[in-house]
């Protein structure tokens, strides 16, 4: 798998003492959503920012191996570039938490997700094109703060103004502390509270670390607000439809997390066992079963729940080998794949495999590790991948933003089954996929495996490009970045 989610966003107010603990751990959780760069700002009568490139560190001894800020309210962010320049001045520049100024009031933002709209947006708000999207949503936010002297209509504007996706944490120069939700809630963000402390994350898991109780998953168009232990929670858009991501489920969120009433590893499960009925034939050739750790491992055992076939861990993680391969720049993505998984080579050899991953994307990491388990003597090598073959880019916030760099896009399961070097490539169908994660399709964001975009810029710039693609015209980088 060869791809990269934007962001995680966490925030929270602690009414009894210092809130960086919290931001610290929360964040932690959330390492794997972001690699490039990471960062907390906190207010303690004025606003404070840290942030740095790449991962969050981990602790030590009893101290933070970070920059510790004083204050009891804070946000914190990991962050992946999919808007702006990819040059080492631009990454440092658009790391998150941002902060910015108004004529008379300041905020800082944490984001996660992508703005199709962006160059109408960039323009109308004054920021250079080189800069990430969530500078020109900063500057909206406390341009509409500025005006109306409400976050609330500030946040109100955002969910107006912008095609595209976002889950947002923020801090205003006054202590309070807000997120909201973009008007079809693309993105995972939840509400969790205990004593004293109330929390906002990405991912459930940002909150049960710090000992906060989840509360509710944010409605698409949903607006919470917090000042001095005062909660409020406004529905600020209605939306006609929900349109979460698809691909949460089958590689993003941590199987810990929770999302629509079930936790993630019971959908990846399902999905499992699910492929194991639509291909039982195909799978009867098959001596082991073998994933590709760690998204597809809950997978890998629901396949081998319903087939009997044993699962063979012939694949084993290097745990401080931290990068996901979709994440790192293409130069690198190779030797990354190579150092992060171990193959335990005697288990392998003279066998039939069903290898279980997640997704195939650019295919490049399929490949290699295909290329890997024949050198390691495997007879057969039967795919069998979760999510359903990637046909078309992602316009909110998943790094594959053209056509061509995405092998389903150009090739049939049996074409691609030749690429990579396999036996074969079973994908679970979409149908089937949907009905595992709980939700139905209009509940979900199905645009990069049925070429069909739930917001109308996205859905537009999609048409207009593969219509160039057939025609046979190069796509020069990412479509909404490529276009006025």
């Amino acid at each position: 798998m060869s791809l990269s989610e934007k962001c995680g966003v966490f925030g929270a107010q602690s009414e009894s003492g210092e809130v960086f603990p919290i931001l610290y751990w929360g964040m932690l959780a959330q390492n794997h959503r972001g690699h490039q760069s990471h960062g907390f700002a906190t207010w303690d009568g004025e606003i404070e920012l840290y942030t740095q490139l790449g991962l969050i560190p981990p602790n030590q001894g009893h101290g933070f191996n970070v920059k510790t800020l004083k204050g009891s309210v804070g946000i914190a962010n990991v962050r992946y570039a999919t808007s702006g320049a990819l040059d080492l001045g631009a990454r440092q520049r658009d790391a998150m938490p941002i902060a910015v100024k108004g004529e008379k009031r300041s905020v800082v933002i944490s984001f996660n997700g992508n703005i199709v709209n962006v160059r109408e947006l960039q323009d109308r708000v004054g920021v250079d094109r080189s800069y990430s999207d969530t500078h020109a949503l900063a500057l909206l936010l406390v341009k509409k703060l500025d005006e109306t002297g409400s976050i609330e209509e500030a946040a109100r504007a955002c969910m107006e103004g912008i095609d595209g996706s976002f889950a947002v944490t923020g801090l205003v120069d006054d202590g309070t502390l807000f997120a909201f939700k973009d008007p079809i809630g693309v993105k995972p963000l939840c509400y969790g509270k205990a004593e004293g402390v109330h929390g906002f994350s990405s991912e459930s898991v940002g909150l049960d670390i710090n000992g906060l109780k989840w509360d509710h998953e944010f409605r698409p168009g949903e607006f919470m607000s917090i000042e001095e232990g005062e909660v409020i929670k406004r529905q600020l858009v209605e939306s006609s439809r929900r349109a979460f991501c698809a691909f949460e489920f089958a590689y993003f969120m941590r199987p810990d997390s929770r999302m629509n009433g079930k936790f993630v590893y019971q959908a990846r499960v399902d999905f499992g066992r699910a492929l194991a009925h639509v291909y039982a034939e195909k799978a009867k050739r098959c001596d082991i079963v073998v994933s590709l750790p760690e998204t597809a491992d809950d997978a890998a055992y629901g396949f081998h729940e319903a087939t009997d076939i044993p699962w063979e861990r012939a694949t084993r993680r290097h745990r401080y080998v931290t990068q996901r391969a979709f994440i790192t720049d293409a130069e690198d993505r190779k030797s990354v794949i190579y150092r992060k998984v171990n193959i335990l080579e005697s288990l392998i050899k003279g066998r039939s495999l069903a290898v279980v991953d997640d997704s195939i994307v650019r295919g490049d990491t399929t490949k290699g590790t295909v290329k890997r388990f024949r050198e390691a003597g495997a007879k057969e090598i039967h795919l069998f991948i979760t999510y359903p073959r990637i046909i078309g880019p992602c316009f909110y916030g998943i790094d594959m933003a053209t056509y061509t760099q995405l092998i389903g896009a150009r090739m049939t399961p049996e074409e691609i089954a030749k690429e990579v070097g396999a036996n074969s490539v079973n994908y679970l169908d979409i149908e089937t996929y949907v009905k595992c994660t709980g939700l139905s399709k209009e509940q979900l964001c199905l645009g990069c495996i049925t070429n069909g975009y739930p917001t109308p810029m996205a859905d537009s710039l999609a048409k207009q490009m593969w219509e160039r693609v057939k025609k046979g015209e190069a796509e020069t980088g990412r479509i909404y970045e490529s276009t006025r």
